[in-house]
Parts: C-alpha cells; sequence; structure tokens
C-alpha cells in the first residue's frame, strides 16, 4: 500500500511514501508519520492510502508518531475548507488543527442546527453576561479572548463557575463537539486575525467548525465587527441589546473654530481638564502616535531622514534623543547629518505623544502627567495619563473621569478599508472606561461616524458603514483577496507582481474576478524587503482563491520571491 501525506509547509502535494510491512495496520488515514522529505526528516499527515502510485521508485514511512489516528473524516473535511478559504495548502490546515488537538475530536450534537447570538454589553458588564450563558449549558464552555492580557483578567472571576477554558485565537481549532458553546469576546480586535500565513479570521473560523460539529456560538462585545452585524440584520445571528445603557457622552469639539489658538490642547478641552483637576478627577489623553515628531525634512535640500531599512520616515523621540522606525529596531543619533547635502540642518513636524506630554507640563505644572509608554505592570498614581490605544487591554481594571481625543481625524483617514469602523470600535471603548465626558477634538464633524457618536445611535453607524461597504463591494459583500509578493531585488519582485496580475486577467475562467494592477505596498520596503501587492475582489472567496493559487503554480518566479494570501485584509 502507499500512503499519500502531505506537509505543514506552503506545498500542496500530496506526495507518496510507501508503507513498510510492519507499519501495514498501523498506518490510516488520519495519521501522523516520520518520512524523509529532501535531506531532512519530517512529520506529515496522512490523508489517503492508495494501491499504486506514478513515482517508480517511493521513499517509505519511516515511523508513527502516534498509534492512533489523530484526524478523522471532521478535520479532514474542516482541514479542506480552511485550505480552499485562505488559499494555504492542506498539509498547512492540518497543522494548525495538530498544535491546538487534545485527542480526538467529539461530536455531541450532530444533526443538531447550532445557535448563534450576540450580546451587545460594556466590558464592565461582560463577566455577569458570560456566567449567564454558561448557566445554560451544561457541558464544558471555552471562552476565546484576543490577548492573554484580557484572559488572564477573566479568569480569577470565572474561576468556580463551571467546566470552562480561555484561549486566544488558536484555540479556535480546539473548538468541536466536547463544547456545547463558544462564547467569543470583542470579535472586531484587530488581534483575531492571524498575521503570519494562513492569515485566517477567528470568526470566520469559528462559524466554520461550529456548521461542522454542532456547538453553539455566544458572541460577547461592545461594537462587534461590520460582517457579526450584517449577519444579525440577516436574522442568522439573534441580536441582543441593553437600551438602557448609560454611557458617558461624546462632545465634539470643531477646531476649525481656533485656527490662531496655539497648542495642540483646544480651549474647551484645556478648560475641562482644569476643572477635573481641581475636583480630584482622572483623565486620559488619546493619541495613536509614539514620539515627539512623525517626520523630519532637511531644511535645506528636503530631503525626509528615512529608515536605512524601510521605506518610512524615522520618528523623533525627544525622551530618547535620537529617532526611530517604528517598523524594525534600526535606530539613528538625533545629531544625524542628512545623507544628501551632509548638513544638519533638520526639521520635524507632526504631532507626538511626548508633544502633548511637553504641553499639558506647561499647561499644569503641579500635575502627575504619564505618558502608557512609562508604564510597567502597574499604574503609577497620576492626573493624567497620556497613551495610543494600547490602554485598551486595561479595559475592566482602569477606569477615568475624563477622556479626550487629541487626533480622532488621524485615525479616520488611515490607509485601511476599515478605517472609520476601527475608529469607531476605538472611541466606544475608550468611553467604556470613562465615568463623565469624552471630548473628540476634529476638522471633521459632519463625518458619519462622529455623527452616530454624538448621538449615541451605534446603529447609525452601522447603517451607513454596511450602506458603503455594498456600495464599493467590500466584506461582507464581496471579499478582496490580497497577493503580497516580498523579495530582496525590487525588480524580479515586481516583474513577479506584474506576471501574476497578467496571468490572472488573461484567464477565462475569471468570470467575477477583478484584478487589479500590482502596487508597491504602503510600506514599499520593509526591514530590506521590496513588496508589491495585486488585489482580486470576488463575490466568493473560496473560487476567487482557487484561481489565485492556479495563477501562482503556473507563474515562474526569478530569485526568492514569497507570496502570501490574504483574504478580505
Amino acid at each position: 500500500m502507499i500512503a499519500q501525506v502531505v506537509f505543514d509547509l506552503p506545498l500542496d502535494g500530496p506526495f507518496d511514501y510507501l508503507i513498510p510491512e510492519h507499519l501495514a495496520s498501523a498506518v490510516a488515514v488520519g495519521t501522523c508519520v516520520k518520512v524523509s522529505f529532501g535531506p531532512k526528516t519530517k512529520i506529515g499527515y496522512v490523508i489517503g492510502l492508495i494501491g499504486s502510485s506514478s513515482i517508480p521508485r517511493l521513499k517509505p514511512i519511516l515511523s508513527l508518531c502516534d498509534n492512533a489516528a489523530i484526524f478523522d473524516n471532521l478535520d479532514l473535511v474542516f482541514a479542506g475548507e480552511f485550505s480552499a478559504y485562505y488559499g494555504c495548502s492542506l498539509g498547512e490546515a492540518l497543522g494548525s488543527i495538530m498544535r491546538n488537538k487534545n485527542g480526538p475530536s467529539i461530536v455531541s450534537r450532530r444533526g443538531t442546527k447550532p445557535a448563534y447570538s450576540l450580546y451587545c454589553c460594556p466590558p464592565s458588564s461582560y463577566v455577569a453576561k458570560i456566567q449567564e450563558i454558561m448557566g445554560g449549558y451544561q457541558n464544558h464552555v471555552i471562552i476565546l479572548v484576543p490577548d492573554a492580557s484580557r484572559g488572564q483578567m477573566l479568569a480569577p472571576v470565572l474561576q468556580g463557575t463551571g467546566p470552562v477554558k480561555i484561549g486566544t485565537r488558536s484555540s479556535v481549532f480546539e473548538c468541536d463537539g466536547r463544547y456545547d458553546c463558544v462564547i467569543m469576546v470583542d470579535d472586531e480586535d484587530p488581534s483575531y486575525k492571524q498575521e503570519s500565513s494562513p492569515m485566517y479570521e477567528t470568526r470566520q473560523v469559528l462559524l466554520a467548525r461550529s456548521k461542522i460539529y454542532g456547538f453553539d456560538i455566544a458572541f460577547v462585545g461592545l461594537s462587534p465587527s461590520v460582517e457579526l452585524m450584517a449577519l444579525a440584520r440577516a436574522g442568522k445571528v439573534k441580536l441582543f441589546e441593553n437600551p438602557s445603557l448609560s454611557l458617558a457622552p461624546f462632545r465634539m469639539v470643531d477646531l476649525s473654530n481656533y485656527k490662531f489658538v496655539p497648542g495642540l490642547i483646544s480651549p474647551p478641552v484645556r478648560d475641562a481638564l482644569q476643572a477635573a483637576l481641581k475636583s480630584g478627577k482622572k483623565c486620559i489623553l488619546v493619541l495613536n502616535r509614539k514620539g515627539s515628531y512623525r517626520l523630519t525634512r532637511c531644511v535645506d535640500c528636503a530631503e525626509i531622514l528615512k529608515c536605512a531599512h524601510c521605506d518610512s520616515p524615522l520618528i523623533y523621540s525627544r525622551s530618547a534623543g535620537k529617532f526611530l522606525c517604528r517598523h524594525c529596531t534600526y535606530s539613528a543619533a538625533g545629531d544625524t547629518v542628512c545623507p544628501k547635502c551632509h548638513k544638519p540642518s533638520w526639521r520635524s513636524i507632526g504631532i507626538g505623544v511626548e508633544q502633548v506630554q511637553a504641553e499639558l507640563k506647561k499647561l499644569f505644572p503641579q500635575a502627575k502627567i504619564h505618558s502608557f509608554s512609562a508604564l510597567k505592570q502597574e499604574f503609577p498614581d497620576f492626573d493624567i495619563l497620556i497613551s495610543t490605544q494600547a490602554v485598551l487591554r486595561y479595559q475592566g481594571e482602569l477606569s477615568v473621569d475624563l477622556a479626550a481625543f487629541i487626533d480622532f481625524d488621524a485615525e479616520l483617514n488611515r490607509l485601511d478599508t476599515r478605517s472609520a469602523f476601527n475608529a469607531f470600535c476605538l472611541a466606544a471603548h475608550i468611553r467604556s472606561m470613562v465615568h463623565d465626558e469624552v471630548f473628540i477634538q476634529t476638522r471633521n464633524s459632519n463625518h458619519y461616524v462622529l455623527k452616530s457618536l454624538s448621538r449615541g445611535k451605534a446603529q447609525d453607524f452601522y447603517d451607513e458603514e454596511l450602506r458603503l461597504r455594498k456600495e464599493f463591494g467590500f466584506s461582507p459583500f464581496k471579499h478582496w483577496v490580497k497577493i503580497s509578493l516580498r523579495g530582496k531585488a525590487e525588480k524580479s519582485t515586481l516583474q513577479a507582481a506584474v506576471d501574476v496580475y497578467n496571468r490572472l486577467s488573461k484567464n477565462p475562467a475569471q468570470n467575477d474576478c477583478a484584478p487589479t494592477p500590482p502596487l508597491a505596498d504602503a510600506v514599499g520596503r520593509k526591514r530590506d524587503w521590496f513588496r508589491f501587492n495585486v488585489m482580486v475582489q470576488a463575490d466568493q472567496a473560496a473560487p476567487a482563491v482557487a484561481l489565485i493559487r492556479s495563477a501562482l503554480a503556473e507563474t515562474k518566479r526569478s530569485g526568492r520571491v514569497i507570496v502570501t494570501l490574504n483574504v478580505d485584509p
């Protein structure tokens, strides 16, 4: 007999291996085996058994990794769907399952239709809501959280509630019939998106596994993803909202009314901070920009100071006294001369956390002002805290009386199709940490995100966001697949991207798939790797991925060019 083996590598396979006589009764579909693969010994997964092969001389299987089959038929079904949707090999899909497998899969509810529910509530109510959901199930419940710190916060308060496990995104591959329900917290959190291949979205994988294994899903969050809200409006997910929810109001500060007022802190925010400090209240200012200045330009020749390894302007950190790269570990001394005209005539522009901190110390010299970057495990005794969105990891632990967004327009105008949604989520989650009032400094008060926030009607935002996504063809109405090509040589990498685009454009089977010409990434060179992208829009993700993989297989790439696929980036 011959075993068809796949590997946790970006190679489709399968590869044929001869089954030795002493392993004939042990090797079966789903077993894990050790084989020779090139000059090395690797672990592979048996996905089929055949009587003959077109390969004349086959290598034998060396040994079994386990006496029993690791994967069952349902695992193979899911792995096939996962591979087709996210464009990875079947071996990579099985490898993702293997890393989180604690025994054979269990199907406790086959034949039943899983129930999906969405509970919109503030983070302060998460524990009570999770306990309420768990009370409706007898068997084990698994809770998916976006990061380990959130799990560490939930674990002590849920201890003794019942048989429960808390895990991050990779735990989604453990979800099977042994659980009656899986609770997913804050499904919109970017941490749920796998950043390395295969680039899966945890929510999508969870829904796929639920259909196979039959467990229920309960989503708990303050600002659910647009994809999840679309499912709720289609009646596929039951929506539960709290109409009596009382949260701090938003106050919009139109900066166009203060054109000639110097500084980063507008008069309304300055007055509110002063009143709060007099009352002994705590405040937080949010600015998603590290360092002091965002960009440095030579006064004499207008050269922008960039990283030596990335096509990205260096950030100047006044506290460190040097220039830093936001993408790698590169740094340059503060007295660096211009590489073009060899003069140290730099002028730094743009705002950063350190600038805000310096201005606040001048306005309120007696106040205890700290930035988040200086914080350790515990918060110091502060009056004003300046932070990026990283402060959200302390939701449930940190509460303040007043908050203000210094530059909210920067969140709305990022080079990201989800910038509006991400800005909305950031504002909503910051508000959940505030008792009195949240200020938003903006020059775009008519933006639909700001209008929905000021009215306190989240559904108005989802109405407009869904309308725009449908009009422009974004998820959940259409899907985009990002083909990323990166290589050490710019010319060969670009040529590979052009070849892929040409192959896709001329493919008669492309039908509803619309590729875009190759463009350099937002950061065209990162850590000495040149990056180009080809985008493909399609009605369905899986057929588009199949077409792309076919085009990639037919495209020759010179040099070392690495290709990754990202569905709905």
